[in-house]
């Protein structure tokens, strides 16, 4: 019997581990995916450039079929938590924008943690990023 992953294990296995970076990527994908249209295909439909190099790149390559070697992620290091997405053939772009609240939030600088606690964070991390309302979460703008 064959099981179809959902498409949160399929970008968990390919990154290899949950991280709230790639939930932060998981979830912005996936708003990229039902803005733009973007249909489930072997073909890239999407041009992504992304203004920081995380572990959100591997939801991007999953979810919106964007990756280095076709040339259609991209990354302009400025160390902000923005993205770009473009449907390919279409001139608009929508720009996905992280709020600062939520990247305050996963700013941990606790040494002391054990690792379970570590964990924990971590999993509250996900959950956070994961169900935080839309508009509490990001800002997204067509242009």
């Amino acid at each position: 019997m064959c099981i179809e992953k959902t498409p949160w294990e399929q970008v968990i296995d390919f990154h290899g581990h949950t991280c709230p970076e790639i939930a932060l990527g998981y979830r912005i994908a996936q708003i990229a995916k039902r803005e733009l249209g973007i249909q489930p295909g072997l073909e890239p439909e999407v041009i992504v450039t992304a203004d920081t190099h995380s572990c959100a790149l591997d939801a991007f390559q999953i979810i919106n079929r964007a990756t280095y070697g076709r040339g259609n992620l991209q990354v302009e290091e400025k160390k902000l938590h923005v993205y770009h997405f473009q449907k390919k053939g279409l001139p608009e772009e929508l720009q996905i924008s992280l709020r600062s609240e939520i990247l305050e939030q996963l700013v941990s600088t606790e040494e002391h943690l054990s690792t379970r606690e570590k964990q924990n964070r971590t999993l509250e991390a996900i959950r956070m990023i994961l169900s935080t309302e839309e508009t509490l979460f990001c800002t997204i703008q067509r242009g």
